[in-house]
Protein backbone atom coordinates (compact mmCIF):
# COMPACT_ATOMS: atom_id res chain seq x y z
CA UNK A 1 0.00 0.00 0.00
CA UNK A 2 1.44 3.36 -0.44
CA UNK A 3 2.39 6.34 1.52
CA UNK A 4 -1.26 8.21 -0.09
CA UNK A 5 -3.55 5.29 0.43
CA UNK A 6 -2.47 4.37 3.67
CA UNK A 7 -3.40 8.31 4.23
CA UNK A 8 -6.32 8.74 2.82
CA UNK A 9 -7.25 5.36 4.52
CA UNK A 10 -6.19 6.71 8.26
CA UNK A 11 -8.75 9.87 7.41
CA UNK A 12 -11.47 7.77 5.86
CA UNK A 13 -11.24 9.80 2.40
CA UNK A 14 -10.74 13.34 3.90
CA UNK A 15 -7.64 13.93 2.41
CA UNK A 16 -6.15 16.58 -0.07
CA UNK A 17 -3.33 16.18 -1.25
CA UNK A 18 -2.23 19.73 -1.10
CA UNK A 19 0.15 22.22 1.16
CA UNK A 20 -0.42 25.98 1.83
CA UNK A 21 3.37 27.11 3.02
CA UNK A 22 4.64 30.29 4.32
CA UNK A 23 8.47 29.83 4.26
CA UNK A 24 10.81 26.19 2.82
CA UNK A 25 10.88 25.54 7.06
CA UNK A 26 7.66 24.66 6.56
CA UNK A 27 8.40 22.01 3.53
CA UNK A 28 11.32 20.97 5.46
CA UNK A 29 9.15 20.17 8.91
CA UNK A 30 6.67 18.53 6.63
CA UNK A 31 9.41 16.52 4.82
CA UNK A 32 10.81 15.34 8.72
CA UNK A 33 6.62 14.18 9.53
CA UNK A 34 6.64 12.36 6.70
CA UNK A 35 9.81 10.22 7.30
CA UNK A 36 9.42 9.67 10.65
CA UNK A 37 5.77 8.43 10.48
CA UNK A 38 7.27 6.31 7.20
CA UNK A 39 10.81 5.41 7.02
CA UNK A 40 10.39 2.41 8.82
CA UNK A 41 8.07 0.78 6.62
CA UNK A 42 8.73 3.02 3.01
CA UNK A 43 11.65 3.25 1.08
CA UNK A 44 13.35 6.76 0.92
CA UNK A 45 12.31 6.41 -2.99
CA UNK A 46 8.37 5.85 -2.19
CA UNK A 47 8.67 9.47 0.23
CA UNK A 48 10.20 11.04 -2.07
CA UNK A 49 7.73 10.32 -4.42
CA UNK A 50 5.04 11.14 -2.20
CA UNK A 51 6.38 14.60 -1.37
CA UNK A 52 7.10 15.45 -4.74
CA UNK A 53 3.48 14.82 -5.41
CA UNK A 54 2.42 17.17 -3.17
CA UNK A 55 0.64 20.41 -4.64
CA UNK A 56 2.67 22.84 -2.68
CA UNK A 57 1.24 26.72 -2.65
CA UNK A 58 3.03 29.68 -1.56
CA UNK A 59 0.98 31.98 1.51
CA UNK A 60 3.73 34.80 1.51
CA UNK A 61 4.44 36.18 -2.07
CA UNK A 62 7.94 37.42 -0.68
CA UNK A 63 8.69 33.89 -0.36
CA UNK A 64 7.39 32.14 -3.42
CA UNK A 65 10.89 31.80 -5.33
CA UNK A 66 12.02 30.10 -2.09
CA UNK A 67 9.29 27.67 -1.81
CA UNK A 68 8.54 26.59 -5.24
CA UNK A 69 12.49 25.93 -5.56
CA UNK A 70 12.36 23.84 -2.58
CA UNK A 71 13.24 20.31 -3.58
CA UNK A 72 12.16 17.26 -1.37
CA UNK A 73 13.76 14.99 -3.06
CA UNK A 74 17.27 16.94 -2.29
CA UNK A 75 16.05 17.46 1.19
CA UNK A 76 14.98 14.09 1.87
CA UNK A 77 18.85 12.84 0.46
CA UNK A 78 20.63 14.94 2.93
CA UNK A 79 18.05 13.84 6.01
CA UNK A 80 17.25 10.04 5.27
Amino acid sequence: MTILDKIIEARQGNYCHCVEVSDAYELESIGEGIILEFQSEHSEKEIIEFLESLEVYALDDSKEDEIYNFSFSEYIKETI
